[in-house]
């Protein structure tokens, strides 16, 4: 008869980590007080940039002018909502997750409507459909909301094959039709 193994993987759910967050108190940020970035060594030359579409126009701001973006946002009228829109890179690797990351951060924070077009991936992995869908789930957190517009047959299909289709509201083929 076999042993039972006490290292075995079965019955062991890989997103835990998301919810054993939700037991730990974060300090909280004052209003005053900007968003924290990762900091990263950039020259002059090369600042990276951030591209925003809020609702009809295409503003692409440099990180190190967030402050002048948040300031914008406070001077607009209560009950305003922002939108933003990025659209996704052809291909979506582990080698991108970090820069969509930085760049999807900072729509949070300022903004109240995310749209991701998905409609030009042609191959994306498991880190960058692990990040949206950690994306959706803080959104839901804060009362804001993410949608994946057009998502391309691949993307679908990646997403299938983990089984986010349905928390990625991916699972249709009419997805970001109205």
């Amino acid at each position: 008869m076999a042993e039972q193994d006490e290292s075995s993987m079965i019955g062991y759910d890989p997103l835990a980590w998301m919810h054993e967050a939700e037991d730990v108190d974060l300090p909280l940020q004052s209003e005053s007080d900007p968003p924290s970035l990762p900091n990263e060594s950039t020259n002059d030359d090369d600042e990276q940039q951030v591209d925003y579409v809020t609702e009809t126009s295409v503003e692409s701001v440099p990180l190190a002018d967030m402050d002048d973006l948040s300031d914008a946002a406070d001077n607009q009228p209560v009950g305003a909502a922002t939108q933003c829109q990025i659209v996704l890179e052809s291909v979506q690797n582990i080698q991108t997750v970090a820069k969509l990351h930085q760049q999807l951060q900072c729509m949070l924070d300022e903004c109240d409507k995310i749209d991701i077009d998905a409609s030009a991936v042609t191959q994306i992995d498991t880190a960058s459909l692990q990040l949206l869908l950690v994306l959706k789930l803080t959104a839901i957190k804060s009362h804001k909301e993410v949608s994946i517009d057009f998502p391309s047959e691949k993307f679908m299909e990646a997403a299938n094959l983990l089984g986010l289709s349905e928390m990625l509201s991916v699972d249709q083929a009419a997805s970001g039709f109205f």
